[in-house]
């Protein structure tokens, strides 16, 4: 436990120093981040996919991971759905000339990755070039991982009744009331540094209640998309235990001590990013 929270601690601090390193000099180097978390998160569903005896095809995942950002540079969000269209085209010409030695249990594998993680870390790029950028980065961040937090320590102090037992064994119910608190804490924190105390004004960023001075958004509104998002990461961090479950494997890769691989802290995050990046599109009107 000590070395889950130590790792996790040294994690957040990191990526978020790096971000906000990279941010002063241009917003598109800290793509590269998000990028190498895309790549590190393919590569492990495409080992896991082998254990499991699929055979994922290597060439529609990298011709989106090629296509996607240039596409996403030049045509905005639209160009993510472009890139999407093409990997699935590339990925059913594979299987017509492999159609003796591939099957299409190794297509649907293909198109699992090509959407979990893939599609949904380009989430984090759309955040990332909305006018709010750096506040919705830090309230996906803080939001999720102050969730799993709380989480963790409601449910090894208070936990009895499990959540979803044949999913995930050691996840319970006071656990997930734990994550909701752990949720709002952070959207709390994200609010104080932002609004109340202005740490990010220098970045050029916008703040939460009044963005440009054009789109309002209520503390109520505010506060229920913590709530959504906190929801959000609860199913991604189970949907996540599920996956392992069914394929037979305890964590997604081993790059972080106590933690697993690059999948294994992604899962809640994969859910909550693109519901910040649509409630920056729709309702607060800053993103692309």
């Amino acid at each position: 436990m000590l070395k889950r929270n130590l790792t996790a601690a040294v994690l957040v601090a990191v990526a978020l120093l790096f971000i906000l390193y990279l941010r002063t000099f241009y917003v598109e180097l800290t793509d590269v981040l998000f990028y190498v978390f895309m790549a590190f998160g393919a590569f492990e569903m495409i080992r896991v996919g082998k254990k499991c005896g699929y055979e994922p095809f290597v060439l529609p995942l990298a011709v989106f991971a090629v296509a996607v950002y240039p596409l996403f540079y030049f045509f905005s969000a639209a160009g993510i759905l472009f890139a999407s269209m093409i990997a699935v085209l590339t990925a059913l010409a594979t299987l017509l000339f492999n159609r003796n030695t591939r099957s299409l249990n190794d297509l649907l594998f293909t198109i699992l990755i090509l959407f979990y993680p893939m599609i949904l870390c380009t989430a984090f790029f759309v955040i990332n070039h909305s006018a709010a950028g750096l506040l919705g980065i830090f309230f996906v961040l803080f939001v999720t991982l102050l969730s799993d937090a709380f989480a963790l320590f409601a449910g090894m102090l208070f936990g009895k009744k499990k959540l979803m037992e044949d999913v995930s064994p050691k996840k319970t119910i006071a656990g997930a009331v734990g994550a909701y608190v752990g949720g709002l804490v952070g959207a709390t924190a994200v609010l104080l540094l932002f609004d109340v105390f202005g740490v990010f004004k220098n970045f050029g960023n916008v703040g939460i209640i009044r963005l440009f001075n054009e789109y309002f958004i209520s503390v109520p509104v505010y506060f229920a998309l913590a709530v959504v998002c906190t929801t959000a990461a609860i199913i991604g961090d189970l949907a996540a235990s599920l996956l392992k479950r069914k394929t037979g494997v305890k964590d997604f890769g081993k790059i972080f001590p106590g933690h697993g691989g690059v999948m294994d802290r992604l899962d809640s995050l994969l859910f909550v990013a693109p519901i910040v990046a649509l409630f920056l599109t729709v309702y607060a009107g800053v993103a692309l």
